[in-house]
């Protein structure tokens, strides 16, 4: 188990702990929703190449994909919109992340500082 997976033994760690992930959240860029793929597809020309074999198939296509007000919205980008979008998905991927790690060693923190004011009393 590396350092950052193993839970805090004392509020000085966790408090080390969440003072190093604040810095990944300091060094993060844009953040953006959804997942981005990359997509050959086949064309409508029954006759196409693409029909019969997988290697001709057209593309790359980019496509986006995210929820908005509960529903899927999907949007075909160009291959420079995609370049842009990744990173941004991969930034927000790294936030939730690090959040939910956060709340692990906050939850944490708050089981020692209450076990430590049990004993004292």
């Amino acid at each position: 188990m590396t350092r950052k997976n193993r839970p805090p033994q004392t509020l000085m760690q966790c408090q080390q702990q969440y003072r190093e992930m604040t810095q990944v959240l300091t060094q993060l860029g844009f953040v953006w929703p959804g997942t981005l793929q990359r997509r050959m597809m086949t064309c409508g020309k029954p006759q196409c190449a693409c029909h019969q074999d997988p290697q001709v198939r057209h593309g790359p296509y980019f496509c986006w994909t995210s929820k908005a007000n509960g529903k899927t919205v999907t949007r075909m980008l160009t291959q420079e919109e995609a370049e842009i979008l990744q990173p941004w998905i991969d930034n927000r991927r790294t936030l939730n992340a690090t959040l939910k790690r956060m709340m692990e060693v906050s939850k944490h923190a708050l089981a020692l500082t209450l076990r430590a004011k049990s004993k004292a009393r």
